[in-house]
Parts: C-alpha cells; structure tokens; sequence
C-alpha cells in the first residue's frame, strides 16, 4: 500500500481530512502548536478505510495544519497529557473572505479549535498498516454506526 498524502487549501480538501481521520484515535501526548511557525500538528492512528476492509487495519498519520494564529482546547483532560482522543469530524468556518477557524471534534464533546487566516493543511501516513487495535465506531463511507451511542 502507498501511503496516503493529502494537501488542503479549501473546504472541501478539509471534509476529505475528515472522512479519512474519521474515528481515528490521537494521542494526547501527541499534538502540539509551534505558536512562532504558526503550525499546528498532531499524530493520529486512523482506520484504513480507502483499503477493502481497511477498518481492519490502522496506520499513524500527521495532521499538520499551517497559519494558525490561536489554538484553544476544551474538554480534553489536560491537552498534552496521558491518554488519546477519538476524533469524529473536522469543521471549517469562515475563510471565504476573511479569517476563520478550523475545529477538531472528538467524541464526548472534546474541541480544539485552530485560528487561522486561511486553509493550509497535510496529512500524511507514516510507516505501513498494521492490525487495528480496536474498531472504528462510524464507517466512514456510509456512517452507519457499529456501536450503541
């Protein structure tokens, strides 16, 4: 398999971040905000969803995400910490003719919402797929949920 890159500059590129990183599990320990380079960045082990049967396999995989002015975090338990997030969608406002913000929205009611000036973001697999340690909770493709809410 090769490894997945993507680029974003708009909307769209970001509903595509999402579908991809949908349920994916990002450690805690494993984000932060270079407030000097504008740059934030996080690790995720995301479900193959692109593969057949790809929510049997999980890969790491980069967030970065530039122009970022201001980053906030609610609900997290201690951003930066020990334990790991499970993300359910990314949400973009703004940006058509003026600053905006992008939100990271995790399950039971996490955010970290990015400040930016305009859409600037990669996302990047790294190394190779490997068993999944858990199940996704949505497929992404359809939504259908696989567990009782």
């Amino acid at each position: 398999m090769r490894p997945l890159r993507l680029k974003a500059v708009d909307d769209d590129d970001l509903e595509v971040f999402a579908t991809v990183l949908q349920s994916a599990r990002m450690p805690l320990s494993e984000v932060t905000w270079v407030e000097k380079d504008h740059r934030f960045a996080a690790l995720f082990r995301r479900f193959c969803y692109e593969l057949p049967g790809g929510e049997g396999m999980q890969v790491d995989c980069a967030l970065v995400l530039d122009r970022v002015a201001r980053v906030d975090a609610w609900d997290l338990d201690g951003l930066g910490g020990d334990g790991d997030a499970e993300l359910m969608t990314i949400v973009s406002e703004g940006h058509r003719e003026a600053a905006g913000s992008v939100s990271l929205v995790f399950r039971n009611g996490g955010l970290i919402r990015l400040e930016t000036d305009a859409i600037e973001g990669r996302l990047a697999d790294i190394g190779q797929p490997a068993a999944a340690t858990d199940t996704p909770r949505y497929v992404a493709a359809t939504g259908d949920d696989h567990h009782d809410a």
